[in-house]
């Protein structure tokens, strides 16, 4: 997603409001196990303030995933607040924390990525109470309770056991 900011470069409180719907398609595949709709919307702000330009709003949609406990296909509403700043290249090309940015074009391909990502958690579960497989039979324990029987061993702490029983 390309922005034209040659408008509002070189002047301080100049800005821009950019609402509009991006194909996912362009926003790559660096997104895995999870599936965004087919477009997602963005509303923000491009804001220049003494050589930085600001990048706020939001970005909306619907999203597809796998529980990570019960393996339950998931679909949920999107909704990503963004806040990135960008510093062009001639004034500081080793900027921590920034974007880099050069000539009349803002490229949001990347921060909407980076930010979309962030925005979920490391395991994404279909319930905060979610009971998970049998580690036995692989029976959904939110749907139905299995027979099988459960020694409550936890082989990777077995080594751990052994240090405790010398």
């Amino acid at each position: 997603m390309r922005i034209d900011i040659a408008g509002i470069a070189g002047i301080n409180g100049a800005y821009l409001e950019v609402s509009r719907d991006v194909l996912t398609e362009n926003l790559g595949k660096g997104i895995t196990g999870i599936e965004l709709s087919d477009k997602v919307h963005v509303d923000l702000k491009i804001e220049y303030m003494e050589g930085t330009i600001a990048v706020k709003g939001r970005v909306t949609g619907r999203y597809t995933a796998q529980c990570g406990r019960c393996l339950a296909d998931i679909e949920d509403d999107l909704d990503v607040i963004i806040d990135e700043n960008f510093v062009h290249t001639s004034i500081d090309m080793n900027s921590k924390g920034n974007y880099l940015y050069k000539g009349r074009y803002l490229d949001l391909t990347v921060p909407l990525i980076d930010n979309i990502l962030l925005s979920f958690p490391g395991v994404i579960l279909c319930s905060d109470n979610c009971k998970g497989l049998c580690e036995v039979c692989g029976t959904n324990l939110n749907e139905t309770q299995c027979s099988c029987e459960k020694h409550g061993i936890n082989i990777k702490m077995e080594k751990l056991k052994e240090f405790f029983n010398q």
